[in-house]
């Protein structure tokens, strides 16, 4: 009998592991107060599934020119930097300028081990802003150059694209990717 419990105490001792704190991504954004504290291995969870609306494949048409983006969501990536995991909404895109490709990172497979790897060539945000719009970064690779995406749902099958400099600049112009178009869901 004492080697049973012992045995069963065991288990039960090994069993246990410390958990790591889920906190939704909503929650984190909405709390004006400060209340929620992210401690190293927390988890940045897209619980509430708000990147849902954005995942899918959409597409701008312009005669020769287009833009094709595939958004996905990419579940618990780790930052060194910050020492917690977060949930990512992901969009690999191809542009093509007067039938000339100029960017495709479909050709990438991206997963939660080489994402920090990547992200250069991707569409990247993951934080919660509204459940119609969602904040990205985007990198201008011909140019070098960071820049802020706004991606607004107008419908659930139509979205606004807007781009902007990161570095504060305002010029729209410039850019090797459309700042401006209407994307269709496909």
């Amino acid at each position: 009998m004492k080697n049973i419990l012992f045995i069963l105490s065991l288990v039960a001792m090994l069993s246990c592991k410390a958990q790591s704190p889920i906190i939704s991504t909503v929650d984190y954004a909405n709390d004006d107060d400060d209340n929620i504290q992210l401690v190293e291995g927390s988890y940045l969870k897209d619980v509430e599934n708000k990147f849902a609306p954005f995942i899918g494949i959409w597409k701008w048409e312009d005669g020769t020119s287009s833009l094709e983006i595939e958004f996905s969501k990419l579940e618990m990536v780790y930052s060194n930097k910050s020492n917690y995991y977060k949930d990512f909404l992901i969009g690999k895109y191809r542009y093509i300028e007067n039938g000339i490709e100029k960017h495709n990172s479909f050709v990438l497979d991206i997963n939660v081990d080489n994402f920090w790897g990547y992200s250069y060539a991707l569409i990247y945000g993951g934080g919660y802003s509204e459940d119609n719009y969602k904040g990205f970064t985007i990198v201008d690779l011909a140019k070098n150059l960071y820049c802020n995406l706004a991606i607004s749902l107008t419908t659930t099958t139509e979205a606004t694209w807007r781009v902007w400099r990161k570095d504060g600049g305002k010029q729209l112009d410039g850019f090797t990717f459309p700042t401006e178009v209407t994307l269709i869901k496909q």
